[in-house]
């Protein structure tokens, strides 16, 4: 049995993350500017209603943080990009998250961040990282609340949680290197999903994360 429970709240991540965002890779993305239009009477009305209509937008790339890993795995990956072992790492973390995704396995994974600046982070997390979340790096009250929760003292570092932060395995580094797929649905199997999980990949539409993750054998 990998789950132990920790001291504290036995929701964690509801006293850590309430009210807290993340960030996808969109969040780095400058969007591409608007077609430049005549200045007549008409387009002056629409530019004026869609400076109304944008106000009310959400922040591209920013996402809720306790419904984005509702019902699912998850990992929250400490790591920099000054560290020589996280660069080795990172691909094979990648590998085994894009196989899932493939397969339809509810696992999200959620960067926190030990880069000396956000440019580096940015950079790390764009260049080199999966299609995954990360806490934004000018919340550094919530990264080192991470930290400091689970006991992170060394890069990089996997531990593998249910939605509501109870710590299924603290060795998830060693466990992809050592295990990969067959590690995750150990994992799974610990975290006890309800319905079999939720997918929250921003590559699957709506109409597919209703649907049942095809391993059902995980």
């Amino acid at each position: 049995m990998y789950i132990r429970n920790m001291e504290g709240s036995t929701n964690i991540f509801e006293e850590l993350l309430k009210d807290k965002s993340f960030i996808t890779k969109e969040f780095f993305i400058e969007p591409e500017p608007a077609e430049e239009k005549s200045e007549d009477f008409n387009y002056v009305l629409e530019k004026d209603r869609a400076k109304k209509v944008q106000v009310n937008e959400p922040v591209r790339g920013l996402v809720e943080a306790l419904p984005s890993i509702e019902n699912t795995v998850v990992g929250l990956f400490f790591s920099a990009g000054w560290c020589a072992p996280c660069q080795e790492f990172v691909p094979l973390l990648k590998d085994l998250y894009e196989e899932l995704q493939m397969k339809r396995c509810p696992f999200q994974i959620v960067f926190i961040s030990f880069d000396k600046t956000e440019e580096k982070m940015q950079e790390y997390f764009m260049d080199h990282h999966g299609e995954w979340l990360a806490v934004p790096f000018n919340d550094k009250a919530l990264r080192e609340a991470l930290r400091a929760k689970f006991d992170v003292n060394s890069l990089p570092k996997l531990i593998i949680v249910n939605d509501t932060g109870e710590i299924i395995t603290n060795t998830g580094r060693k466990e992809v290197q050592d295990r990969g797929f067959i590690g995750y649905r150990n994992w799974r199997q610990a975290a006890n999903l309800k319905d079999k999980g939720k997918l929250h990949s921003s590559s699957i539409s709506k109409s597919e994360q209703t649907s049942e993750p095809k391993d059902s054998d995980a």
